[in-house]
């Protein structure tokens, strides 16, 4: 009952300080530590949103949601014809690409090349046989295209070349890439798979943040059974996009109970991601937090200084309070409630910006980065703890100048003596 009495008073001393504290001062208290739960959650926010980036555009051009690949101590998918038509019956699955995957040297300028012993232009590439329609509704690899067409399902003889295998492209990255030159839509480049080779006309360049794209050509999966003398149309990799990301987990756990699991390999995006990249995530945001902390930091000082000059010029109506019966913990509190105030309101306006404003700009604005197209990360779990030290932080801020100001002897008080 003490206790509640002195809740009581506290809360109303401290609503009628807010209400009698000037305005500019009020809205420079907020602004601080609005913007210093802005910094608290978009350092770390922008830190791992370039990693999440990467991973979004990994999930939405390469992998999908659900990923088969060959089992342990096989070469390729077995039975995949079977497994595709299987795949067919499920409505949580929204489009499917099967893929044939292998390594080739391509060939460039042999045309023009006089010296028949002279040096080639060659470079080994990673081939990516695909079904050109399926591929394209699965991953959008026809928007990735930055010079040329898109390879046509009904032409033969057509191949897309991954960027970082032309000399014009990569040399920006240094002379690491194995690369050829002078080649652009409408050139012709030889495929030599082992004792087969085949001339190609360049349908395409291929351009992507994704360094997996830019590590490939592409060709229509009829044409690489051919090269490659695959005739048993048993695919490397299928590749799925549900409806929603709810249902990859739930899909996977059908796909095995029907007995997929006997033909291929079975993971969801998050299982076949490298574990390297869940560590720099988390080092990314470990690090952004470090820093929003120093934000922490400064704005609980400047809350301790406000309010210990607020308590300060009014030592004596603290003391004068003091003197007619109204107990210390009261006064303590009404300047914790203070503090807490104006840490619920700009951390409030905070969230509203943060998840009104700057999350969706970004997600349709993201910045460009030369590995990746950034966003804001705020998981509003990770969010809501960041608030709670925020929050915390800011009552200690709040109670500590009030404490030492309540603590003075009460006649000193109201005297205005030091001592």
């Amino acid at each position: 009952m003490h206790n509640i009495r002195s809740l009581r008073i506290g809360l109303l001393l401290g609503l009628r300080q807010v209400q009698r504290a000037s305005k500019w001062t009020t809205l420079l208290i907020i602004f601080v530590m609005m913007f210093t739960f802005l910094n608290l959650i978009a350092v770390s926010g922008i830190l791992v949103g370039l990693i999440e980036g990467v991973e979004r555009a990994v999930r939405e051009n390469v992998s999908g949601d659900i990923i088969l690949s060959a089992k342990s101590g096989e070469d390729h998918i077995l039975e995949t014809e079977a497994v595709i038509r299987q795949l067919q019956s499920y409505p949580e699955i929204e489009h499917y690409a099967p893929r044939y995957i292998s390594n080739a040297v391509i060939e460039a300028n042999y045309e023009e090349r006089r010296d028949i012993g002279g040096e080639r232009d060659i470079a080994a590439v990673t081939v990516r046989g695909i079904d050109p329609i399926l591929e394209d509704e699965m991953t959008h690899l026809g928007d990735l295209v930055a010079e040329g067409e898109y390879l046509d399902p009904n032409e033969d003889g057509q191949i897309l070349i991954g960027v970082y295998y032309l000399k014009e492209y990569a040399e920006q990255f240094g002379d690491i890439f194995d690369t050829v030159e002078n080649v652009k839509p409408g050139s012709r480049v030889r495929l030599d798979a082992g004792d087969i080779s085949k001339e190609f006309t360049v349908k395409g360049i291929i351009e992507s943040k994704v360094d997996e794209i830019n590590f490939a050509v592409y060709i229509p999966e009829r044409e690489f059974r051919r090269v490659f003398n695959r005739l048993d149309r048993n695919a490397d990799q299928i590749v799925i996009r549900t409806t929603t990301p709810e249902l990859d987990s739930p899909t996977k756990e059908a796909l095995v109970a029907s007995g997929l699991s006997t033909y291929a390999k079975i993971q969801t995006y998050d299982e076949g991601k490298p574990k390297f990249v869940t560590d720099i995530k988390n080092t990314f945001n470990l690090l952004g937090t470090f820093i929003g902390s120093i934000g922490i930091v400064v704005a609980s000082i400047t809350i301790f200084i406000i309010i210990f000059i607020n308590a300060l010029s009014r030592r004596r109506h603290i003391g004068i309070l003091k003197g007619i019966g109204i107990e210390r913990r009261a006064i303590e509190i009404a300047y914790v409630l203070q503090a807490a105030f104006y840490a619920l309101v700009g951390s409030l306006i905070g969230a509203v910006l943060t998840y009104g404003v700057l999350v969706p700009h970004f997600d349709k604005h993201p910045i460009q980065f030369p590995f990746s197209d950034g966003i804001l990360a705020a998981d509003p779990e990770t969010t809501f703890w960041k608030f709670i030290v925020l929050f915390i932080v800011t009552l200690i801020a709040g109670f500590l100048p009030a404490w030492l100001i309540v603590r003075q002897n009460t006649l000193n008080s109201i005297l205005g003596r030091n001592k």
